[in-house]
This record gives structure tokens, C-alpha cells and sequence, in this order.
């Protein structure tokens, strides 16, 4: 079991810990765990030193570090970290966690924790069912933080329009009322109506009690991911099926390397009561052998349906979630979304100039096309190799987007944006200007027995700029130890969004929303989107 839980910063500082167990000094297994860190010079999973086994992950610029048994299972409190990463991250609604976010709510956190950690035993780590069990006000630092909306201003929302919809139905009751009755008659009616009137609001008032008097219970309910008389004044639920595609290609030896789909079905469930969702989908779920073995799906989805591959049955979680996340491997012969057709460099010694050409090629349908689309071209390896003079511009054309120069990272960012499927093809090129020392030389002695001031020049003065970054590059890689070779600087990346699109074909073939009780009118909302993965690459 665990005994204490660090957050640490960057430089290893503690930001939070909370002691599990009784221990002596929190102190002590910190400085113990820091030793061992920096003697590994790497983020390793699990440090063992002596009496003390430390697990530790790191996410975004936070280390989450525990302290643990010997008995305690390695792998689950591995687990437990990233999920509580998560937790942390869906609570506050923020893309990325850092020290402020931390250290302006360590009242809320220290709560997290105690709710999904039970005497160093995990319980639960839903943020749905912690927003409505927690409710604590969270300090953010920026608004820039936020991904999606406030969950206060949503219920707030809802208050007040249900409030317009029981002054509407009121109105109507009383101009109902009122054509037919006498004035004596209209006042007792009013105050009827004052009372029917406060007494809904009451309710709407009370709802927040009546759905958190279930949250204690709904942990031992066989339906343990969702809290009871959830209500919403529109009633939704939006379907997401994204596919992220890793393509890796040795493109001088025509040797493909990776070419996977990393896949997720996510949801937004906002419906009131306990529905019953049926999501069927296409014929890959019961075709592909490989889908379903690895195929992961949320507790929610019924063991029953998943084995009968036809029709996938579930309660959703209310908010966010995954339905499922799945990997498929692609053939070696299929395409690629965006295909690399050649990469030439073309050095004129001559005439000292140093030419380069990019072609790329678009190999899905003809009816879609990308919402975003950067190539990244590396530059480092023509920059050691050839003595390219960067005081001269660098003339660059394409034919669609704009081309621009990366002098930290050596690379050309070659931003298309929209480009049309059905086999299409783009260009680009570029010219750079190599160093010629005769020219360089004739200057100088022009400009020693010239008169006339050298010529104005406007603009940054590139290789100033390029030799101050890279000399603090160094610096930098020397205090930490590590070598700048182990970058690699000869991978063509593409950074693209495809909208309407799945590369492994699959397709919800339709959608129903169940309520029994309610029978309310709900909206299904479908899309697709496939996105590149990091990996995404052809090495030149």
C-alpha cells in the first residue's frame, strides 16, 4: 500500500504531500528519493533503495511520487499516478498542470486524494462523481487554462431556465384562469400561483441536495459510474470517433517501419435520468479479430454486448469519457493519408547556391480535405554538411500556404492548411545562398579603401541570431550532461487534421437513447476525425 504521495516540481521541490500511513517525517523519504533520482540522470518508474520502493511518473513539468510496501503491487500504483494526473486535469478543466495550479489548490487536491485513496487502497478516481461530491471553488491563475466550460455555470444555466419555463406555464395558467373568473377569484389565484411559483423554485433549489444525497451510494451501486435524478434542460449526447494514425517510413531505403491506428470513441453525455444507450457500429467489429482483442471499453459498456459484437449497450457516465480505445495494425502495402513523393537536395557548388524541393501527395478520398496541415522539413543536417551563408535571405516558394524558418530548432515550417484529398500533389522549394569567401574577401577590401558607408541592411540579422541560440544550445546540453547528437535532425514530420474521416473505416451506424421513466426527446451527435500522431515521420 502506499504511505505518502509527492508532487514535486521541475527542480524536485515538493509542492504537496500527504502522509498515508503514519510516518515519522515526510522529509526524510523525499531526500532519500532525490538522491537515488539524480543518480539515475533519468525518470525512471520505479527507484528501489534499501527499505523504500519510490514510484514516479512524470507529466507535464510535475513529478507524482509515491512511497510504497514491498507488498504493495508496483503496476497499480503506476496506475493510480496517471489517473490521478487525470483527475487533477479534468477537476480544474485545464489542458496541462503546473506549480501555480498546485499550489492554489492544495485544499481541493488534498481532498482528491483522500476520496480516491483509502488507507493506500485506490477507490475511485471519476472527476464526474468527484465534481459532484467535492464541490470546493478552484483558483485558476489565467483564463487561458480552461478547455471547456464552468460545471457552476452550466447548473446555473439550467436553474434559470428552468425558472423561465415555470413562469411561462404559469402565465398561461393564469391568463387561462383569469378569462373565466371573477376578480376576487383572480387574487386567490395569484397567490395560489406565488405559492406553486416558490415552491418549484424550492425544488430546483433542492435538486443540488437531492443528487448529492446519492453520490455515498452510488459508489456501491451496481451502476457505480453514475449518480441518480440528473436533469438538463436539452438533452444531448455527442460522439466522437478519433483515429490517430502512426506512419513511420525510411524513405532512402523504401522501408516502411510503423504504420498503426491509435483509436478512441469519446462522449459527452449530457441527459437526464438513467438512459440506456445502443451504439451500433459497422462490420469491423465483428469482422476484425484484431479490433476486439484490442479493444479496450469503459466499465459502462455490458460484458453481454461486447461478446455478441453486434450492438454495443450501456449507462454513459454523465460529462466526459472514453468509451473505448483500440489499435489496429495496418498492412504494409496500405497508403498513407499524406505520402512523401520525393525529397531532393540539389547543391550548385558553382554558383554557390543550395537548392531544395519537397513533394507530397494526399491519398484519401476525393470529398474530404484537411483543416490543418504543417510539414516540418529539418534543416541540420544541410546546415553541418554544407556552409550555408545565412546573412543572404532564403528565397523559398510552394504552392499552396506559406514557408517559414525555424532558427532555433534548424528546420523550414511549411503551413498548407487546406489540401484536398483524391491524389493531389503539392510543391515546395527553396534556395539558400553557401558561403563564398573570394566575394566575402573583395568585400573587405572594397569596404578598407571605400569612402562610402556600407549599404543599409533591414531585417534580423540571421547568423548572429543562429550562432547566439545554438552557443546557449550547447551550453546547456553541457550542464546537463546529455549530447546534442542524440537529437535526430533527418525527420520529414507532419502535423495534419482530417475531418469526416476514419482510416480503419469504422462508422456508427446509428445511435438510440433509452429513458423509460422520462421519455424525453434527446439529440445524438456523431463525428469523425482522423489527426496525426507524433510518429508521423519519413526519414531523408
Amino acid at each position: 500500500m502506499s504511505s505518502i504521495l509527492y508532487i514535486l516540481n521541475e527542480d524536485l521541490e515538493s509542492l504537496l504531500s500527504k502522509s498515508i500511513k503514519a510516518l515519522e517525517s515526510p522529509d526524510i523519504p523525499l531526500s532519500l528519493f532525490k538522491k537515488q533520482f539524480h543518480k539515475h540522470q533519468v525518470t525512471t518508474p520505479v527507484i528501489i533503495y534499501e527499505d523504500y520502493i519510490f514510484t514516479c511518473i512524470q507529466r507535464d513539468t510535475l513529478y507524482f511520487v509515491s512511497s510504497i510496501d514491498c507488498k504493495t503491487n508496483i503496476l497499480e500504483t503506476l496506475h493510480y499516478l496517471n489517473e490521478f494526473y487525470i483527475l487533477l486535469k479534468n477537476y480544474f478543466n485545464v489542458k496541462q498542470l503546473d506549480k501555480n495550479i498546485i499550489m492554489d489548490n492544495l485544499v481541493p487536491i488534498l481532498e482528491l486524494i483522500e476520496e480516491s485513496v483509502d488507507f493506500g487502497i485506490i477507490q475511485i478516481t471519476d472527476s464526474n462523481l468527484m465534481k459532484d461530491y467535492i464541490r470546493i471553488k478552484v483558483n485558476l491563475p489565467q483564463d487561458d487554462y480552461k478547455i471547456h466550460y464552468d460545471s457552476s455555470d452550466e447548473e446555473k444555466t439550467n436553474y434559470h431556465k428552468g425558472k423561465k419555463h415555470i413562469r411561462k406555464e404559469l402565465t398561461y395558467l393564469k391568463k387561462k384562469v383569469l378569462g373565466r373568473g371573477t376578480h376576487e377569484h383572480s387574487k386567490s389565484i395569484d397567490k395560489t400561483i406565488e405559492q406553486k411559483h416558490t415552491t418549484a423554485e424550492d425544488e430546483l433549489v433542492d435538486e443540488d441536495t437531492y443528487i448529492n444525497s446519492y453520490i455515498a451510494k452510488t459508489t456501491i451501486m451496481s451502476v457505480s459510474w453514475r449518480a441518480k435524478g440528473i436533469q438538463y434542460a436539452k438533452n444531448e449526447f455527442f460522439l466522437d470517433v478519433i483515429e490517430k494514425v502512426e506512419y513511420f517510413m525510411d524513405f532512402s531505403n523504401n522501408i516502411i517501419k510503423k504504420n498503426l491506428i491509435h483509436g478512441e470513441i469519446i462522449c459527452k453525455s449530457f441527459l437526464s435520468g438513467m438512459p440506456t444507450l445502443k451504439v451500433s457500429l459497422n462490420k469491423i467489429i465483428y469482422q476484425d479479430k484484431q479490433f476486439l482483442s484490442s479493444c479496450k471499453f469503459h466499465q459502462c459498456v455490458m460484458p453481454d454486448s461486447v461478446d455478441e459484437g453486434k450492438v454495443l449497450e450501456f449507462v454513459p457516465p454523465d460529462g466526459d469519457f472514453v468509451l473505448c480505445k483500440y489499435e489496429l495494425k495496418r498492412h504494409v502495402n496500405d497508403l498513407p493519408l499524406l505520402k512523401l513523393i520525393s525529397y531532393e537536395v540539389k547543391p550548385k557548388l558553382d554558383k554557390y547556391k543550395l537548392k531544395l524541393f519537397v513533394t507530397i501527395e494526399s491519398t484519401f478520398k476525393k470529398t474530404n480535405s484537411t483543416t490543418k496541415l504543417n510539414i516540418k522539413i529539418p534543416l541540420k543536417v544541410l546546415l553541418e554538411k554544407y556552409d550555408i551563408d545565412l546573412s543572404k535571405n532564403i528565397k523559398s516558394r510552394c504552392d499552396e500556404g506559406k514557408i517559414l524558418f525555424n532558427v532555433s530548432d534548424d528546420f523550414l515550417l511549411w503551413e498548407i492548411g487546406a489540401m484536398k484529398g483524391g491524389n493531389s500533389q503539392l510543391k515546395m522549394g527553396a534556395d539558400f545562398a553557401l558561403f563564398n569567401e573570394e566575394e566575402y574577401l573583395r568585400q573587405q577590401e572594397e569596404l578598407k579603401t571605400s569612402m562610402n558607408p556600407p549599404p543599409l541592411r533591414t531585417g534580423p540579422k540571421l547568423e548572429e541570431l543562429y550562432k547566439q541560440i545554438h552557443e546557449e544550445k550547447c551550453n546547456n546540453f553541457t550542464r546537463k550532461g546529455e549530447s546534442s547528437d542524440e537529437t535526430k535532425g533527418n525527420l520529414i514530420k507532419m502535423d495534419f487534421e482530417i475531418p469526416y474521416n476514419t482510416s480503419s473505416g469504422l462508422k456508427v451506424e446509428y445511435l438510440k437513447i433509452e429513458e423509460p421513466n422520462l421519455q424525453y426527446q434527446a439529440f445524438p451527435w456523431v463525428r469523425y476525425k482522423t489527426i496525426s500522431d507524433d510518429g508521423y515521420a519519413y526519414a531523408v
